[in-house]
């Protein structure tokens, strides 16, 4: 019980100036969430849809479920890519399942 009464009369008011400091702090981690999560996410999201806005019929694309393939037509419609993966085989695939352009001939080393 003398325990409880110490820890009671320790208990004082707080201390000037506590709520600015958990502002700064509030502050500090918002800064340190933009800077280490969503400006690299921006920037790995503009790389990617550079990538996919730069797709030309003739390139080696790899894709989202590791199909290697070349690509054969491009539609209109600008969601979908036209890929050939073996002797008159074409696939349909959406353009945002391709995640990266293999350099030229990687397709016939395989």
């Amino acid at each position: 019980m003398n325990i409880i009464s110490v820890a009671h009369a320790a208990e004082g008011a707080p201390a000037p100036g506590g709520d600015m400091s958990m502002l700064i702090i509030l502050v500090v981690c918002m800064v340190a969430v933009y800077f280490f999560v969503m400006r690299p996410n921006n920037k790995k999201r503009k790389e990617m849809q550079n990538l996919l806005d730069g797709l030309a019929v003739g390139d080696e694309v790899l894709t989202n479920g590791g199909i290697a393939g070349k690509v054969v037509k491009l539609p209109e419609n600008k969601d979908y890519v036209m890929i050939g993966v073996g002797k008159d085989v074409v696939l349909q695939m959406k353009r945002n399942y391709i995640v990266a352009v293999l350099p030229k001939g990687t397709i016939e080393s395989m």
